[in-house]
């Protein structure tokens, strides 16, 4: 079953007389009632700026020779697919699902029934095939040939065609070339059909107008999410910050904290990831509205960390912990020695991850600091009729067909968006594409390992694993630099009493035992036995051993006990082995019993250190365990 967002709206309400999306049902232009549309999941809604018209135009040209569908107002909602597919709304109408094909590497349109009914209202399309009277059922069916008769010679197979028969219009997708289509028995396959007729061009929508009909609902969102931070403000004496990343939601936070009070700072992360339009965007902005700004810089700790970790992936972001997390922590200790209240733009409707978020919120892995979230409700759509309303001057990016603008290079961000930086920025992706390749090609991947994007996963998704089929690829499931853990022997009573657990850790690079030992303090009593290669562990609840080659074997009192330890061994030896000196755990210590050595990567003073676990919670070799190795299985717990 997949899964859904607990908050996310399952409608969009449109007012047919005013041509605009509503965010409530009533309208506050004409006082009707607006027309619920179905939406996709998430069902985070936004409106297309210049960028997307000016491609939806492109293609709506390229594909059938019209552009005049799309007009001044459209909407965007994001649905499910490979890589971008993002369903259309136009005049209130789904008109064609957009999507990024990741083979040819390029831009689609795929019509749906009211795009049809809308191409044949404004003049003839190309790619129209035009029928005799036919019988039957037809959605979903092959047409037969001889119910043909006209069509397009230019129609190619896999083209987006429209279908007309009389007062009935469909859409639908070629499976073979024009001169095919009189023989071929699966020639066309209908997609759609309907006897509604074409459709005419809608009353004609103006920005003033949209915000007009929706004012009431983004002023009282505003005085809501304005009334929540007066409330935390006022309950919490803790100096505020804002967290702005020049993107469209911090923008907005900014924008309420503002009108809430002037006594802020501002906090960037300059990542060393960042776009050089948005590191101007962010200054300028500071500059433009006399805030106070920080810039939380990580340098060059991605480079330095690239060689451990290799290219992060959208199930193992190693660099936000990295090239957020850890320079954030820093200014923060730094310039806020008590701690501070940030406010965030997250949403639940960004992704499965954030879809829980809260008001406020203790941010697990950065010291001293609380989370406030005022926006977390909103949708795309609510943040860009605020944007209007305020008349906010946002991200230039926003405007290139770009929906995130964080680190150009983001795993998380789509292939069709990598597409679209390396046309804003080329020497940032050809640097990017020449690292990419290097490693490639020192853990012996293809080149279309990297062409693909395969380099995004650690564990390919079964849609990737679709795509690397059809490419006739043989791509392995797991990343070449994943490591791996193989269990020896899983839960089973142990000869002296107890209960024990077996495995060994393989990965690219082990550092000296030694490191192991030091952080291994953080678990228990460590006994070094150099002559065996091994370190052992006395932990309140049983015992382990280490040894240098990664086997690991740990022993409890009950099977719950052994499995428990044998992770926070696990943990502490890959922290050990894959460590790049970030130093959050150092300041997340509440002993202070972490230190940065000169020759060993972190230091534990055994005798502050009181084994609570949050260094460990705060590292990001830890915390991506599960996505690193494979857990000990469920079914082998109690084992024999």
């Amino acid at each position: 079953m997949a899964r859904r967002f607990d908050h996310a709206p399952s409608v969009l309400y449109w007012c047919n007389a005013c041509n605009v999306p509503l965010i409530g049902r009533t309208c506050g232009r004409c006082g009707r009632t607006g027309w619920s549309i179905e939406l996709a999941q998430p069902g985070d809604v936004r409106i297309a700026l210049e960028g997307t018209k000016r491609r939806l135009r492109y293609l709506f040209l390229r594909q059938f020779g019209a552009q005049q569908l799309i007009p001044e107002l459209v909407v965007i909602n994001k649905s499910s697919g490979e890589d971008r597919a993002d369903e259309v709304i136009v005049d209130g109408r789904r008109i064609a699902l957009l999507t990024y094909d990741l083979v040819k590497k390029d831009f689609w349109l795929t019509l749906r029934i009211d795009g049809a009914r809308m191409l044949a209202g404004s003049q003839r399309p190309k790619k129209l095939v035009t029928l005799k009277k036919a019988e039957g059922h037809m959605k979903g069916n092959f047409l037969p040939p001889d119910s043909i008769q006209s069509f397009d010679p230019d129609i190619r197979k896999d083209d987006d065609v429209v279908i007309r028969m009389g007062k009935f219009i469909g859409c639908g997708s070629a499976k073979v070339d024009a001169p095919e289509l009189r023989s071929a028995q699966k020639g066309i396959k209908v997609r759609d059909i309907t006897q509604a007729g074409p459709l005419t061009p809608a009353r004609r929508a103006w920005p003033r107008d949209i915000l007009k009909a929706n004012l009431a609902h983004v002023a009282a969102k505003k005085a809501k999410a304005e009334h929540e931070l007066r409330e935390v403000f006022s309950n919490n004496k803790l100096p505020i910050t804002v967290s702005f990343s020049g993107g469209k939601d911090s923008l907005v936070v900014l924008d309420l904290v503002s009108s809430v009070t002037k006594d802020f700072t501002a906090i960037f992360i300059d990542t060393g990831l960042e776009h050089p339009e948005t590191r101007e965007y962010v200054k300028r902005t500071a500059r433009d509205r006399g805030m106070r700004l920080l810039t939380a810089e990580a340098g060059d700790a991605f480079d330095d960390s690239f060689p451990v970790f290799g290219p992060p992936a959208k199930d193992f972001r190693w660099c936000c912990k990295v090239c957020k997390l850890a320079p954030a922590s820093k200014v923060i200790e730094e310039r806020f020695p008590e701690g501070t209240l940030t406010v965030e733009g997250n949403r639940r409707l960004e992704s499965f991850t954030r879809s829980r978020t809260e008001l406020v919120e203790e941010n697990p892995f950065v010291p001293g600091q609380t989370i406030v979230n005022p926006i977390r409700d909103w949708t795309g759509l609510d943040v860009w009729l605020y944007i209007m309303m305020r008349d906010l001057k946002y991200n230039p990016l926003y405007d290139e067909d770009i929906e995130r603008v964080g680190c150009w290079m983001c795993p998380s961000s789509l292939a069709s968006e990598t597409a679209e930086i390396s046309r804003i920025s080329p020497d940032l992706a050809k640097a990017w594409d020449a690292k990419l390749r290097s490693w490639a090609e020192e853990k012996g991947l293809p080149k279309e390992f990297v062409d693909y994007g395969f380099w995004r996963w650690k564990q390919l998704p079964p849609k990737m694993k679709d795509l690397s089929d059809r490419l006739g690829l043989k791509i392995k499931a797991k990343r070449a630099d994943t490591l791996d853990l193989r269990v020896l022997k899983g839960v089973s009573p142990c000869a002296a009493g107890g209960y024990s657990v077996e495995a060994v850790i393989k990965m690219p690079q082990t550092k000296d035992l030694k490191h192991a030992a030091e952080l291994l303090k953080t678990v228990g009593h460590v006994r070094p036995v150099e002559e065996f290669g091994v370190v052992m562990v006395d932990a309140e609840k049983g015992t382990a051993k280490v040894f240098a080659g990664g086997q690991i074997s740990a022993v409890g009192e009950t099977p719950e006990d052994a499995v428990k330890l044998f992770d926070q061994v696990s943990r502490a030896f890959l922290r050990a082995n894959m460590c790049t000196r970030c130093g959050t755990c150092v300041r997340v210590c509440p002993n202070g019993a972490i230190t940065l050595g000169l020759t060993e990567p972190l230091v534990i003073d055994a005798e502050k250190c009181d084994q609570c676990g949050k260094c460990t919670k705060s590292c990001v070799v830890a915390h991506y365990f599960d996505k690193l190795a494979s857990r000990l299985p469920k079914d082998e717990r109690h084992a024999r």
